[in-house]
């Protein structure tokens, strides 16, 4: 047996591995909104928080949003934490109400001490649930701050 064979089986495997996660979409609505969270994790933490890259934008938004980000000029906070620094903790995430392929979460979070609320909307398609939008209490939507800031 060539000992290339394992090599060349093993660097295939690390590249379907690698590859995967980022063209997956999520099995279930709880399961996008919690990743999108885990791109912020909570305490102090060296992690950025949502990154502004096409691909990742893809995998959690349908493409309204990315649009949306893909066009926007000026975002003074982000929506996610609501604000321009972020410290989370006490993150919960609710289970999904949901009617066919449509769900919303509710999540409510701590952001540097500061009690956070927002609505996500949430769209089941062939891949997948992906973000459709996110509200606030106030009714500012993910749509309508993405438009602005153009």
């Amino acid at each position: 047996m060539n000992a290339s064979h394992p090599l060349a089986a093993a660097a295939f495997g690390l590249a379907l591995l690698v590859a995967a996660p980022a063209q997956a979409q999520f099995a279930t609505p709880e399961e996008a909104v919690k990743q999108l969270y885990a791109l912020y994790g909570t305490g102090k933490t060296d992690l950025m928080g949502l990154p502004n890259e096409p691909k990742v934008l893809r995998r959690f938004f349908v493409p309204a949003i990315v649009q949306g980000y893909a066009k926007a000029e000026l975002i003074d906070a982000d929506f996610f934490v609501q604000g321009q620094d972020f410290e989370l903790s006490d993150v919960r995430i609710a289970p999904a109400t949901t009617s066919g392929d449509k769900a919303t979460i509710a999540v409510d979070l701590q952001n540097m001490g500061q009690p956070v609320h927002l609505d996500f909307e949430l769209a089941k398609g062939k891949d997948g649930w992906r973000i459709a939008d996110a509200r606030t209490p106030k009714g500012d939507t993910l749509r309508k701050m993405l438009a602005r800031s153009r």
